[in-house]
């Protein structure tokens, strides 16, 4: 569960940043909406800091977050194919600052250095691979195994460490829930009886971990020596 997003080499972030119609959303406050649904996929995104959520709401109301992205990842990148209706939606949970590269600049700065290409490949069959988790842990694993699962693996893409050290994941409950795939009471209920057990507490939309190597020996899984981003 180490960090497996691809990043930008610094020099391509700075190019990017400088293309022509760039704009900087700063500061882009919690619930600022990045995209809607439906609209046309004409720009793609960077993420300098804060988080994002990608989610998809159904017709009663329900969210179901598809992923979470964190500083330093592009994202909306459904504007390289052509320029069709979003199927789902970006906003900011956490306060930070987001980037907005036209689809023809990134295209553009793309065709004249192509080794940019092999990164935007990889993003994508990383990406590939967090959906295909997601129905694995939805049709296989119950609500438990899955809080515990996104708990360690947000821990490790937010950056920490193995160690005794706590992590906070700045998440509400009904955020963990839309990201488990789970009602907002049942994921109540399941945190609750965790922090009882002392393998989390919990605080003002914060979960908080005792440590990775704790939650290590909960989940079973072995800490990536390598998480976290440089």
């Amino acid at each position: 569960m180490s960090r497996t997003v691809p990043d930008l080499p610094t020099a391509v972030k700075d190019d990017l940043l400088h293309l022509e119609g760039v704009t900087r959303i700063v500061p882009a406050r919690r619930f600022h909406q990045v995209f809607a649904e439906s609209t046309i996929a004409d720009t793609l995104y960077y993420l300098e800091s804060g988080m994002v959520k990608v989610f998809k709401r159904s017709p009663d109301g329900k969210e179901i977050i598809l992923r979470l992205i964190f500083p330093g990842e592009i994202f909306g990148e459904q504007a390289l194919g052509s320029e069709k209706p979003r199927g789902f939606a970006a906003d900011m949970i956490q306060d930070g600052a987001v980037i907005g590269i036209p689809r023809e600049a990134f295209i553009h700065y793309c065709v004249a250095n192509a080794s940019v290409w092999l990164t935007v490949a990889e993003l994508l069959a990383v990406r590939q691979r967090q959906l295909e988790k997601k129905i694995e842990m939805l049709s296989l694993h119950d609500v438990e195994h899955r809080i515990l699962y996104y708990l360690m693996d947000l821990a490790q893409q937010m950056g920490a460490a193995p160690g005794p050290e706590e992590v906070s994941i700045p998440l509400s409950q009904g955020e963990l829930a839309s990201l488990i795939g789970a009602t907002r009471e049942t994921t109540s209920t399941t945190l609750n009886t965790l922090a009882r057990r002392g393998v989390i507490r919990l605080g003002r939309r914060l979960i908080i971990l005792p440590s990775l190597d704790a939650m290590s020996a909960v989940v079973g899984a072995p800490v990536a020596k390598a998480a976290g981003r440089s």
